[in-house]
């Protein structure tokens, strides 16, 4: 029994971003690496380069929800769960600010066996009552 398996894929992400009515756009390509442990925890990981950064990110991809993580500057871990809303912290130089994750929209189609998936999520940020923005994912993946 193989503990650890991992298949090189390509990243093709897209994100949209809605915040105080600014609408910001992403796309990239990136090398990535789809990873099976223990048989049955799957995680996609790659490195983001984007605006001089570089941004290591790893999605766990958990039957009807996923976590994202992401290690830049500012680690922010954002699980999302079309079932109900999550919790999660982003630090800022100012401090902790609580955010409260709704998921809108989970859409995710995998296929372990033959590397290859794609993930869409629409999904809002709030602290408090304040809504931050409006987000849109959209992932493949290939062999």
């Amino acid at each position: 029994m193989k503990i650890k398996q991992e298949e090189s894929v390509k990243i093709k992400l897209k994100t949209v971003t809605m915040i105080d009515g600014q609408k910001e756009e992403f796309a990239f390509e990136e090398a990535g690496r789809l990873v099976t442990l223990n048989a049955h925890q799957h995680y996609l990981t790659y490195t983001e380069h984007q605006a001089g950064q570089v941004v290591p990110v790893r999605i766990r991809l958990d039957e009807g929800q996923l976590m994202v993580t992401r290690d830049g500057a500012r680690r922010t871990r954002l699980h999302f769960d079309p079932e109900q809303s999550t919790q999660t912290r982003y630090r800022t130089e100012y401090g902790v600010i609580n955010l409260e994750v709704f998921t809108d929209r989970l859409l995710s189609l995998i296929d372990i066996e033959q590397a290859n998936g794609t993930l869409r999520i629409d999904y809002r940020l709030k602290n408090g009552p304040m809504i931050l923005g409006k987000y849109h994912l959209d992932l493949t993946f290939r062999r």
